[in-house]
């Protein structure tokens, strides 16, 4: 006896009966991500198994019991009933697994129809070929589910019913040439055509006397054929017309006999629908209009009328729309709809970037990728599928700063360990979707070497709908977290991933997920001050009054105003990270270096940055006169001894000071002002000067014993190891050098 609970599977005594994982009650349709427990009520059949979807239990039982596990899978799931005796297929039926984040009528039809519409609109920019094949298309039950809910939302709109009145009351006509035989005492108007025949054999009558005829023909044939033409509705417009009505009333009609297949008991108000459907195109095909028009066999593309004209075009849109979802080949269909499934986060994930790329192209001056980089021309194929990259390259010449685009679908970064190639430094990654800018006169890899370009990531997360699933509450327990992630149940994965590709990525600057919710809030957060680098998340929902996208167009405007401008901390930053890393690292410090400027918590410049400014003083008298002015002075013309002001000379930190005689030196001080000041010689006679200047003007620093407690205090610098060191007269004329360059000469620390 069947369980009450239980569904019988159509053709057989056998049921099945369906409860909640979770609580044990007893389901009809099923949802994404849910968990259900299944039993058998007979031991002599059994499920037939679904990698990832459906398995047995390993529990002997009286009956087969297992688990349902649908994932991300929505729509109609195929359940195979197998006689254990013989492995054969006895019979079938279908469980209804519905969506727990998008509307199961509207939302998700949205994102199918507008995927739909995109290659519509692909297909009519092709050039070749003019003409495509009608081909014959076997409905399989993989995409008959799809092509209902197409049809329920084409055929019963308002707008495709005008249309197909608009048709039947104003058909297309041609001027058509035909041939009849006819007496030919009843011809009218004679043409040359039909005037050649009367010398042709064949029966033949008298001209009678007194007819004009008669001095020139004695006889004339008795039948004639002649040219007419004619108005016909016999076009390959209205023959297309026809052949999408019937294939539309095709597909209803085995949509039927599935469902009538499953039970007179299953889907009573679908069957009515589609019945209601049936019902309205075969009284449109049994005009008379259709009665006169033949089947096709090329579909002209090209064709002005199916293209522009009112009727026609929106029962070309609607053919195009139904077709393509699920006709068209497609790289990536059978990761949407393989087996009768339809895995709404793979949709999701095709639609986001159908999102995005309007947004791009919006943005950017992409290089025409419409057609040529999204559809083979030579066999329908529309080339999205996961895992598989697919770049396109625009300009942007906005903002002052011309730059170069590239906006890509499943870009993997490869490992690639040696900086500065680009990729990832770690593993390898490959986000969803990546904008990639970098300024015009660059090649790409000039501007991965250089630093000069900006990747932004972003991914398609369906299996979240609240920010809080996909970072975290801001108050969280970390403590929680931890003990949650010990068996392997990580809340913030996704935070996680955004970090990787920020961190992992060279060059990138920002990573953010894309989401099917209704939030209004973005979250963005961000490394420094600046929009870059930055995470966050952005709602992004199939929805017609507001999917969200307007808060990401903003965004990608602020990104491009962000690369533009060239005076940002980021751009620096970038600059500087080429600067430092284009060579090679340099030698190891190791010896005790001061970490602040003395007296103040700041935090003193890298030894790299540092430079010291090595000079010499005359005699003692003069270095008393550096100690007790705390000044120190340098020939300010072009004569030999005068300083060379570059970078390290003027920026320079702390002076070494030499003097004849000198193998080492231990005198260094601190140089407190910001570059030295132009002062004349009369200055510093005034200042006590000991000896008369010989030079009209003097470039003086500002400087100050170092702090006892300094670590420089410790040592002295052999003179000749020091970089740039020049011996004799030379060695007076003062030059700059990097503290970690001088650290090499660093003698041990003094006694």
């Amino acid at each position: 006896m069947v369980n009450k609970a239980a569904v019988v599977f159509p053709g057989t005594p056998v049921g099945l009966r369906i409860v909640s994982a979770r609580t044990g009650e007893p389901v009809v349709s099923l949802t994404e991500n849910g968990r259900y427990e299944y039993e058998l009520d007979s031991a002599s059949y059994s499920v037939k198994e679904i990698a990832g979807v459906l398995s047995h239990s390993r529990i002997a039982h009286d009956s087969e019991r297992g688990l349902i596990e649908p994932g991300n899978y929505v729509g109609l799931l195929k359940l195979e009933l197998e006689e254990q005796a013989t492995g054969e297929t006895v019979s079938g039926m279908h469980i209804d697994v519905r969506s727990t984040k998008l509307g199961y009528e509207d939302e998700y039809r949205s994102m199918l129809e507008n995927i739909a519409d995109r290659c519509a609109d692909f297909l009519l920019q092709l050039e070749s070929p003019v003409d495509q094949p009608l081909i014959p298309d076997g409905l399989t039950e993989a995409t008959l589910a799809q092509r209902l809910y197409f049809l329920k939302s084409l055929l019963g709109g308002e707008d495709f019913q005008q249309a197909v009145q608009r048709i039947v009351s104003q058909p297309n006509t041609q001027w058509r040439e035909e041939f009849r035989t006819i007496d030919v005492r009843q011809s009218r108007r004679l043409g040359r055509y039909e005037v050649r025949q009367f010398a042709a054999d064949g029966r033949r009558m008298e001209v009678p006397a007194g007819h004009p005829l008669r001095d020139t023909l004695k006889t004339i044939p008795e039948r004639i054929e002649i040219r007419d033409k004619r108005d016909t509705v016999d076009t390959p417009e209205n023959r297309f017309v026809k052949h999408a009505l019937n294939l539309f009333l095709q597909t209803l009609e085995e949509l039927l006999a599935r469902l009538s297949a499953a039970g007179d008991e299953k889907y009573p108000g679908l069957r009515s629908e589609i019945n209601g459907l049936m019902d309205d195109l075969e009284e449109t095909l049994s005009h008379d209009v259709f009665k006169q028009v033949s089947q096709p066999e090329l579909l002209p593309l090209n064709s002005p009328v199916l293209q522009r004209k009112e009727g026609y075009r929106q029962v070309l849109r609607a053919w195009m729309l139904f077709e393509l979802a699920a006709r068209l080949s497609w790289d990536g269909g059978d990761d949407v709809y393989e087996g009768g499934k339809r895995d709404v986060a793979a949709l999701y994930e095709y639609w986001v970037f159908f999102k995005l790329l309007d947004l791009v192209s919006g943005l950017f001056e992409l290089k025409n990728p419409t057609v040529e980089d999204l559809i083979n021309d030579k066999d329908l194929v529309l080339k999205l599928k996961a895992g598989k990259q697919l770049p396109i390259e625009g300009i942007y010449r906005g903002a002052g700063r011309p730059l170069s685009v590239e906006f890509s679908y499943n870009r993997t970064f490869n490992s690639a360990s040696q900086y500065p190639a680009q990729g990832s430094w770690s593993r390898q990654m490959r986000p969803d979707y990546t904008l990639s800018l970098w300024p015009e006169g660059f090649s790409q890899a000039q501007a991965e070497e250089q630093e000069l370009i900006t990747h932004v990531h972003f991914d398609a997360k369906y299996k979240v709908d609240r920010l809080v699933k996909l970072f975290g509450a801001v108050d969280e327990n970390l403590d929680e977290e931890k003990a949650a992630q010990r068996t392997g149940n990580y809340k913030r994965a996704d935070l996680l991933k955004m970090h990787a590709y920020r961190d992992a990525i060279r060059r990138s600057a920002g990573a953010y997920v894309l989401y099917p919710g209704n939030e209004k809030e973005q979250m963005p957060f961000r490394g420094f001050h600046e929009l870059l680098p930055g995470l966050g998340a952005f709602p992004l929902r199939p929805n017609d009054s507001d999917d969200g996208s307007a808060a990401l167009e903003r965004f990608l405007n602020e990104v491009v105003a962000h690369v533009c401008n060239r005076a940002t901390q980021r751009e620096q930053h970038t600059y500087h990270t080429y600067r430092i890393y284009k060579d090679e690292p340099p030698d190891a410090v190791r010896e005790a270096l001061p970490e602040q400027h003395d007296g103040s918590s700041e935090r003193q410049a890298s030894p790299s940055e540092a430079s010291v400014l090595v000079a010499s003083f005359r005699d003692q008298d003069h270095l008393d006169w550096i100690f007790r002015n705390s000044l120190y002075n340098c020939r300010a013309d072009k004569g030999s001894g005068s300083l060379l002001l570059e970078q390290d000379v003027v920026g320079a930190s702390y002076l070494l000071l030499h003097t004849k005689g000198d193998e080492r030196s231990g005198r260094m001080f601190r140089i407190v002002s910001k570059g030295p000041k132009v002062y004349s010689k009369e200055t510093l006679v005034g200042w006590g000067y000991p000896s008369e200047p010989s030079r009209p003007y003097y470039l003086i620093y500002e400087i100050s014993e170092i702090g006892v407690k300094n670590p420089l205090n410790a040592y002295e610098w052999a003179l000749s190891d020091i970089p740039g060191w020049k011996t004799g007269y030379a060695s007076k004329v003062p030059f700059a050098v990097k503290l970690a360059d001088l650290m090499g000469a660093a003698v041990s620390p003094m006694k």
